[in-house]
């Protein structure tokens, strides 16, 4: 199995192939090609930031305080905070609109931000706070979150291209969730 620090890389490294793809899209008018590509830098990026979150950042923190480094922890995981905001805002958008091109490129910008404290800052720090066999499992864990999250948004798309398809099963699934609340 690849080191934690690769498998971050990699997935550093398709996000930023996405965000290049999406640009390309903008720049060529092809609205639709775009969004369907956001759908996918959607998942790859909600099941990433929520792995990491869990199985890095948590004993990050922890290895952290005991080494006075915590910051570092805490303001990657707010940075993914922000992804996660911008995301949930794109998504309900379409890539016609000039604030949806202006958002993409404000996440783009956090994501690359985030990707060079990771890469030059985090993960040399955590090289020296893990153990190999800390890494190891991590890495383990990181896999098998990230299906388990991707599965997940995945889902959730597909919820909402339902929703999209068939709109009164949305008013029927409002009005049954409000009848429950009462």
């Amino acid at each position: 199995m690849a080191s934690i620090y690769d498998m971050l890389k990699k997935d550093h490294r398709e996000v930023e192939k996405l965000f290049e793809k999406i640009e390309d899209c903008l720049d060529g008018e092809e609205y639709a090609e775009a969004e369907h590509l956001f759908d996918t830098l959607k998942t790859e990026l909600t099941a990433h930031a929520k792995a990491e979150e869990q199985v890095f950042y948590e004993p990050l923190k922890t290895a952290a305080k005991e080494k006075e480094g915590e910051e570092l922890a805490w303001e990657g995981g707010e940075e993914h905070h922000v992804m996660s905001l911008l995301l949930n805002e794109l998504s309900r958008m379409d890539a016609e609109e000039e604030e949806w091109k202006a958002k993409i490129k404000v996440l783009c910008e956090i994501v690359e931000h985030h990707v060079e404290e990771e890469e030059g800052e985090i993960f040399p720090q955590a090289k020296k706070w893990f153990t190999k066999e800390q890494e190891q499992q991590i890495a383990q864990d990181m896999q098998e979150m990230k299906d388990k999250y991707k599965s997940k948004v995945e889902e959730a798309l597909e919820e909402d291209i339902e929703i999209l398809m068939h709109p009164m099963a949305e008013k029927r699934s409002h009005s049954s969730t409000h009848q429950r609340q009462i």
